[in-house]
């Protein structure tokens, strides 16, 4: 397979008359994100483990001729330590598309960006524009849920297909999911109503016959300094147990209320309230933030049936010293459940993000955090330094 992907890769650039993409290499600590091989075989964080690992990542595009497309997103991992868990390579996107005058069609493993369908796809796709107002798309093939080469646990084939329709100032699309064990149906759409734009979606689980997602946002731009926004989501989760974290199938329901008023050039307040609920419980965050040019200074306040009572203060920068460099840092409340623990454990962090260009075509990125008390895990510190070298044309 590698060998495969090798020869197609080279044979590409040769003929490609234009390509770019980047190459980056980077050093990380801390603990990393859940992967396959934690669930499958049921492994536990060791809180004394640091995961010192090494990212190895190529973004790739090209073109051949007017019409043929290809891209390419790859990764490698390697643990430092006795951790094969982090070590393995994955690609998330492989293929090639060919573009015609009313559509393309696209092979290969690509990320197909929608809501129901969370990873890669071995298949293939196309999208085709019927007239001024209808489009079609379809995609298909096997579902590849964390980019590795081989996923025997995860050979779940899939079928997708929509139909989009403008009718101005609306817009409506029709969409339909399957795959070897659910059958969904849907709709999305968007649209203006004078100063007040919205969108929403619906999603409905056939197989199970009970409502999958769906969701209505909403903003108003009330005059140049005032703006209201809204935003209603539900979800129904998937039967998942993991250590002693365990979810059954309910819906999860969040309102969301904001706005932002404008005083001066550059001094602005946002006010948001959220809630979120289930069918077991209630659980409410008041914010209130204050930005000023390059700061942002904010107090948030999280409390309900869940137990969780807590008064946070925010504190963030975000300066551009030049084309160049950035920076961002602040400080902000940290609330997480640890396994096998009895408790929340709340902490404070401070996160520093720095990015600096040179030679016009290397960048150097900087992620530091560093938590105040944890209890939980064996360092204070998690992130990493990141080389990133980009080419082409």
């Amino acid at each position: 397979m590698k060998n495969l992907i090798i020869l197609l890769l080279g044979f590409s650039l040769l003929q490609a008359s234009d390509f770019r993409g980047s190459l980056s290499s980077g050093f990380f600590m801390g603990t990393p994100f859940w992967n396959a091989d934690n669930f499958k075989n049921g492994n536990v964080i060791d809180k004394e483990d640091s995961f010192y690992r090494s990212v190895n990542r190529l973004r790739l595009r090209g073109k051949m001729g007017r019409h043929f497309l290809f891209s390419l997103h790859t990764i490698r991992n390697d643990g430092f330590q006795n951790q094969n868990r982090l070590s393995e390579t994955k690609i998330y996107q492989l293929y090639g598309k060919y573009l015609f005058a009313s559509g393309y069609v696209k092979c290969g493993r690509f990320i197909p960006f929608q809501r129901w369908i969370i990873g890669s796809l071995d298949g293939a796709a196309f999208s085709l524009q019927l007239s001024k107002r209808i489009r079609i798309s379809a995609l298909g093939g096997r579902h590849v849920t964390y980019g590795l080469l081989y996923e025997k646990d995860h050979e779940k084939t899939l079928a997708y297909a929509d139909a989009a329709f403008l009718l101005q100032p609306f817009s409506v699309k029709l969409k339909f999911y399957g795959d070897d064990n659910v059958k969904k149906t849907g709709i999305d759409f968007y649209g203006r109503w004078g100063k007040i734009g919205f969108n929403g979606n619906y999603g409905y689980d056939i197989t199970d016959n009970q409502i999958a997602d769906g969701g209505l946002s909403a903003n108003w731009y009330v005059s140049r300094k005032l703006a209201f926004s809204g935003n209603y989501r539900l979800m129904r989760t998937l039967p998942w147990q993991w250590s002693h974290i365990r979810f059954k199938s309910y819906l999860i329901e969040r309102f969301l209320m904001a706005a932002r008023y404008r005083i001066g050039g550059h001094l602005y307040i946002n006010v948001q309230q959220t809630l979120a609920m289930t069918s077991e419980r209630k659980d409410y965050l008041s914010l209130l933030s204050i930005q000023f040019k390059y700061f942002n200074v904010g107090l948030n306040y999280l409390t309900g049936d869940s137990g969780l009572n807590r008064l946070g203060l925010l504190l963030g920068a975000n300066y551009r010293f030049s084309d160049r460099l950035r920076l961002a840092a602040g400080v902000a409340p940290v609330d997480y459940l640890p396994a096998n623990a009895g408790e929340h454990l709340q902490t404070v962090a401070v996160y520093l993000r720095a990015a600096y260009q040179f030679l016009n075509c290397f960048t150097v990125s900087l992620n530091g955090n560093y938590y105040h008390d944890n209890p939980a895990l064996f360092s204070k510190f998690r992130g990493g330094i990141q080389l990133r070298y980009n080419f082409g044309s």
